[in-house]
């Protein structure tokens, strides 16, 4: 505890950076996003694998680039599972809060940091894949039309981090706020609940996996 209060406490109040720093450092230690890292990486390595080795046409890549970050979009949720935790109670248990407190941090802010924070950490978990595969089907192609591909497909994995990131985020630390102590279960229930009730039922029901699946889809197909 006293090193990790040690390792988070400098700087906290100079900046809106500062803070979201702070409050990165605290999360390094939930076991989503740490498995997220590890997992994102093992997907950017056996994409980038199936990059070099499958076939060097333009639409199988962007297929494989979707995949990739689809994969990816579900490790992703498993980090949000870890920011849809008390992670108020915890910060305060180690003493964190406190210390925010102590350099003129208002609990909202640290409350906005902590999401941003969270945010940044989901939005590695595909930005890394996604490079990882581009960086390979670079690699891969010959020609100047297919290096422009896997180019935009590197362009393209940012902002797609972000709306992940930026939809699992806010939803995770809003789940802990709405039900305190079973943030997690709510999390899955409105993530995984209508995406489970479409596939039950075979009919569409909107969901952010579907969403998220479509939209990654439609990319892919663009590509053709």
């Amino acid at each position: 505890m006293t090193s990790l209060t040690a390792e988070s406490s400098p700087r906290i109040a100079g900046s809106p950076r500062a803070l979201v720093r702070f409050c990165s450092n605290a999360q390094k230690r939930l076991w989503g996003l740490r498995l997220g890292r590890l997992y994102g990486f093992g997907i950017g390595v056996s994409y980038a694998v199936l990059a070099l080795i499958g076939p060097a046409s333009v639409g199988a890549a962007a297929q494989l680039w979707a995949r990739a970050l689809g994969a990816a979009s579900w490790v992703a949720g498993i980090g949000a599972l870890s920011l849809a935790t008390e992670l108020a109670a915890r910060d305060a248990a180690l003493g964190l809060t406190g210390l925010a407190r102590l350099r003129g941090v208002r609990e909202h802010e640290l409350e906005r940091a902590r999401t941003i924070a969270g945010a940044q950490r989901l939005g590695m978990t595909v930005v890394v894949p996604g490079l990882m595969l581009a960086l390979a089907l670079l690699l891969r192609f010959r020609t100047l039309h297919g290096s422009l591909a896997a180019l935009a497909l590197a362009l393209l994995t940012f902002p797609y981090a972000a709306l992940v990131a930026g939809t699992l985020a806010p939803l995770a630390r809003a789940c802990s706020a709405w039900l305190p102590g079973r943030g997690r279960l709510l999390l899955l229930a409105l993530v995984l609940g209508p995406w489970l009730l479409g596939s039950g039922i075979g009919l569409h029901v909107p969901s952010i996996p579907g969403a998220l699946a479509w939209l990654l889809e439609q990319v892919a197909r663009s590509f053709r």
